[in-house]
Parts: C-alpha cells; sequence; structure tokens
C-alpha cells in the first residue's frame, strides 16, 4: 500500500517537472530577444557615416541617429535587468531601427551636402578675402583704434587656418575658425561703417567744391589742385581735364575737418596759394602756405564753439601748406598736406601763387567707393 503510493507520488511528480520543462522550453523559444544584430548593424552604420563626416555634412540626422541609438541602449539595458519571462525589447527595438534608418540618411545626404557646404564655404572665403584685401587698400589708412585694427588681422588670421583646415580635410575647426573670422571683422566693419557714413555726410558739399573746381580750371585755362584724403591722392588738373595724380600724406587725425590748432587734422575746403617758399625759407623741402583759415573756415569755427563743440580757449591755428618731405607711406604731418621731394618739385612748377587747392574727404560717393 505503502510503495503504491510512493509510487504514485513519483509518478504525478514526474508529470509535474515533465511540464515544467516543457513550459520553460516554450519560454525560452518564445520569449523576446534582444535586437543584438540590428545594434551591430546601427554601430557599422554610424561608423561609415562618420567616416565621410556625416556629423558635419548631415548633422541634423546623424545627431537624430545618435539619439535614438542612446535610448535604445538605455531600453535594452533596462529590459536585461528584468526576469527573462518578463522582457520586452520592442521599444528597444523600434528605437535602433530609427537610430539604423536616420544613420543611412545622414550617410547618403553627406555627400550632397558636403558639395554644397564646399560651394558655400569657398564663396563665403573668397567674399572675407576680398573685404580684408579692401582693408589693406583702403582701410588700413584710416586713423581707426588699435583694437580695431587687430580685430581685422585676427580675421585675416582666422581666414587663413580655415583655408588650411578646409583643404586638410578638417572640417570642424575650418568651420570654426571661419565663423571667428567673420565674428572679428564684424565687429571692425561695424566701427568703420559708422566712422564713414558720418564723414560722408558731408559728401554733397564736398561734390559741389570739387565740381566749382575743375570748372574754374577750365574757365579759366589753368591749374587746379584736388586733394582727395580717402584715397590720399592729389589730382592735378589743366583746363578743366585731369593731367596728373600725386600720392599724399597728412596729419595723423586727417579723416574728418581741421577743428582746432594742434589737433593734427588737415582741414577740408575751398583755398588758394598765398605763398611759394623754396628750400630756405621753408621747414621742409619747399612748400606752398594755403589761405587756411579762411572765411568760411572762421565762421565754422565760431559755431562750433557756440554749440560747445570746441573749448573757447582754443584757437584755430595756422600755416597749413603743401610741402615736401613726404613719401613716408603714413599721415605724419601736424596738419599739411606732403608729398615725396620730387613730386613737391613738379608741383611746384605748375602751381602759382593764386592757384585753386580744394581739399575734400572724398571726390567719390561712399558706395562708389566700396564696390
Amino acid at each position: 500500500m505503502r510503495f503504491g503510493f510512493i509510487k504514485k507520488t513519483l509518478f504525478y511528480i514526474g508529470i509535474l517537472s515533465l511540464a515544467s520543462l516543457i513550459i520553460l522550453v516554450l519560454l525560452l523559444l518564445f520569449m523576446d530577444k534582444p535586437p543584438m544584430e540590428d545594434f551591430n548593424k546601427c554601430i557599422e552604420v554610424m561608423t561609415k557615416a562618420k567616416k565621410i563626416n556625416a556629423d558635419v555634412y548631415a548633422p541634423e540626422y546623424y545627431q537624430s541617429a545618435e539619439t535614438n541609438y542612446k535610448y535604445a541602449f538605455i531600453e535594452l539595458r533596462r529590459q536585461n535587468e528584468k526576469l527573462f519571462f518578463q522582457r520586452n525589447f520592442s521599444k528597444a527595438k523600434e528605437l535602433i531601427v530609427n537610430a539604423i534608418l536616420k544613420a543611412e540618411l545622414a550617410r547618403n545626404a553627406s555627400g550632397t551636402n558636403k558639395d554644397t557646404q564646399k560651394a558655400r564655404f569657398l564663396k563665403e572665403t573668397e567674399l572675407l578675402r576680398k573685404k580684408l584685401d579692401s582693408y589693406h587698400e583702403f582701410f588700413i589708412k584710416l586713423p581707426l583704434r588699435t583694437q580695431t585694427r587687430k580685430d581685422y588681422e585676427f580675421g585675416k588670421l582666422s581666414v587663413e587656418e580655415s583655408v588650411n583646415a578646409f583643404e586638410k580635410g578638417d572640417i570642424m575647426k575650418a568651420n570654426k575658425k571661419l565663423n571667428e573670422g567673420k565674428s572679428r571683422i564684424s565687429y571692425a566693419d561695424a566701427e568703420v561703417n559708422q566712422l564713414l557714413k558720418e564723414y560722408f555726410s558731408r559728401f554733397p558739399k564736398w561734390q559741389h567744391w570739387v565740381e566749382n573746381t575743375i570748372s574754374a580750371s577750365a574757365s579759366n585755362k589753368c591749374y587746379a589742385l584736388v586733394v582727395d584724403k580717402i584715397k590720399h591722392k592729389g589730382f592735378l588738373y589743366l583746363n578743366g581735364k585731369l593731367y596728373k595724380e600725386y600720392d599724399v600724406e597728412f596729419g595723423k587725425n586727417w579723416i574728418g575737418d581741421k577743428l582746432y590748432a594742434g589737433d593734427n587734422a588737415t582741414p577740408e575746403g575751398r583755398y588758394i596759394i598765398t605763398r611759394k617758399k623754396g628750400t630756405r625759407d621753408s621747414g621742409y623741402y619747399k612748400a606752398m602756405m594755403l589761405n587756411y583759415p579762411n572765411a568760411e573756415d572762421l565762421s565754422e569755427f565760431a559755431a562750433r564753439k557756440r554749440s560747445g563743440q570746441i573749448s573757447r580757449s582754443r584757437g584755430i591755428g595756422g600755416l597749413i601748406e603743401i610741402h615736401g618731405n613726404g613719401g613716408k607711406g603714413v599721415d605724419w604731418t601736424k596738419g599739411c598736406v606732403a608729398l615725396s621731394d620730387d613730386k613737391i618739385d613738379e608741383l611746384y612748377s605748375k602751381l602759382s601763387v593764386g592757384s585753386p587747392v580744394t581739399i575734400v574727404g572724398s571726390t567719390v560717393a561712399l558706395s562708389d567707393l566700396l564696390k
């Protein structure tokens, strides 16, 4: 009896064990499995995309792939921490499939975007180089703050570093340096543009003076000199026609009209030569004195004093000449117009006492100057 009971019990235990084993096998066969092949494929595709700089040329797609991969991995780890029969990798599968899709899109878009970005990069660097070239031809002569000049020089260096990095395939550094250069150049441009905008508010008056001077040269059949501060040129006219041009230098604070004695600024206005000095009479190699201050200068000086622009203790100054000892390549005079000795010889032989001399900020409009 007892033996039969034991036998029966063992039989049921065996049946139960077999059933448990079958259930375990079924669970193992049909349980949700982690998408490891997809993870490996995603890593492979992202690696290929990275090699062709998809993170630079197709950043939205590439960053989306990275984000999806990150959250897929977090979900994978979270499910692996559960009991095997509780795991559900459906969310991880969805995320990793999206990551693969975005990585493929990044890789495919990279080639097209690379050509587009290359064209844009080359265009931007070309424009910046032209701007910097114009700086050296034009802005370099402006009396700018030291910081403004440093911004231009830093901008120039950054653009060159950007081009070098681009040629070496370091796109990240190329874009970084290009943006640094653009930023610093824009700071300098803002100051220069404001300075020139204010200065060229006087252009209509300059234009009128120049036209009258050239007309006087034509009607009187004589020589007349027009001095252009921005271009640093003296234009000699004969009978109303351009005869010759000369390089000239001014006072170091030449931009703007002369305000008072000692400001190292060259005056702007219509003048005549009142006296010609030889080498023995002048502190420089030959000189031609102008009738500064003339009536208009005296009137403006008085108005500026009344408005408080100039201290009442200031004097208007004088002794403005066109003289030699120039050719230094910098603005250095105390307000006069300087030429090299060989050029002052030429000019001295052409101009006479009474010859008209007109000094203006510019003979052309700002918009034409910056083309």
